[in-house]
């Protein structure tokens, strides 16, 4: 019997499941003020699953600022969440 790598049993997980709407609005939070010079609350981002798309609740100078790192976060969201699972856009 061969052994298995305990990251190759996380992988099938990181496939079947997605991860819940709380905790891709927190982990984009997170990564705006990693990524940033800016602060965004998690209570200002909403996600939808259905559409892969995550909405920032912020005043539209806010947006403009984050157009510059947007392929950035959402590189690192594909990274950690997996590319079927991650968010496809942010406006």
């Amino acid at each position: 019997m061969q052994m298995k790598h305990v990251g190759s049993l996380f992988e099938n997980f990181k496939k079947r499941f997605t991860p819940p709407q709380a905790s891709v609005e927190k982990r984009v939070s997170e990564l705006i003020c990693e990524l940033t010079p800016l602060t965004i609350k998690p209570e200002q981002i909403k996600y939808s699953v259905g559409s892969k798309t995550i909405s920032l609740q912020v005043p539209s100078v806010l947006k403009s600022e984050l157009q510059h790192y947007m392929k950035n976060i959402l590189q690192r969201l594909e990274s950690e969440m997996g590319r079927q699972n991650c968010p496809k856009t942010i406006r």
